[in-house]
Formats: C-alpha cells, structure tokens, sequence
C-alpha cells in the first residue's frame, strides 16, 4: 500500500468525517463551494473564511498555508497566518504567510469550532508497527532462573 495522508475531523458539525489522499494535491478548506472541502454554511463555521487555507499534499508529506484568513489557522494551537484586520480578503498576499510542515498526529484548528487531525500511513510505519512489543512489565531472561 502506497503512502496516504487523511484529515480526521475532530471538532464541528463534520466530527468524525474523514478526507483520504494518496496522490499530490492541493486542497483548500472553507466556506466556500468551490474548495475541496466546503464546510457548511452553518454558525459553527461562520469564523472560517471562504477560502481559509492551502494544503499542499504531497504523501507522506504535506504543508499548510493561510490564505490570509480572518480569523488564523492554528496548528497546535500556535497560529501560522492571519490577514489584519482592516485588509480585505482581496488584499492579502497567500505567500507572505510561509507554509508550514504537518506531521502525523498535528492538530489543525480553523476557527474555535472546527479542527482535523493529521494520520500519516507510510508502509514503512507499518512494518514498525507490526513489530512483537514487550509490554513494560514482562520480564524474559535468557537463562533459567534459580531460586
């Protein structure tokens, strides 16, 4: 199985709705209907702009950038983009705000009722996986033991 990058809603009236890639794309996520992922037009997603940010999707790689949202996008809780205020969405230059790397298990928060969590699935990652584990408290010796 090839690598793949899925978007797992966390938050919102969507929570729980998965978004699957397997190939390099762009996807842009918001209000609008010609984003690859529309939200609804619902009060929950009325602080996420119409066209709030960019992932660039490169499996098992992938970068996000705001699109000079009004409200910010968060990765982590730490915001990477935002327009000012006064700016009008026609204004904003996307590529001032740098694109950010996303790896497996990052948070995205777009507004304060809508978040995705990143799972990265690499057959590399798999093989680890697969792996026996010990649990932390089973012993194994080598020799016998004798008491």
């Amino acid at each position: 199985m090839d690598s793949t990058v899925t978007l797992l809603v966390t938050r919102g009236p969507l929570a729980g709705q998965k978004f699957v890639f397997t190939e390099e794309t762009s996807c842009i996520i918001g209000r609008s209907r010609d984003c690859t992922i529309p939200l609804p037009q619902e009060v929950e997603h009325l602080d996420v702009s119409r066209h709030h940010c960019l992932l660039e999707i490169e499996p098992p790689s992938l970068r996000i950038r705001d699109l000079g949202s009004l409200n910010g996008t968060y990765v982590n809780g730490r915001k990477i983009g935002q327009r000012i205020t006064s700016q009008t969405n026609m204004d904003v230059d996307a590529s001032r705000h740098p694109a950010v790397a996303l790896t497996d298990g990052d948070e995205i928060r777009l507004g304060e009722h809508t978040a995705f969590r990143i799972c990265i699935y690499t057959p590399e990652r798999e093989s680890v996986l697969r792996k026996p584990r010990r649990s932390s408290g089973e012993l194994r010796f080598e020799e016998p033991v004798h008491s």
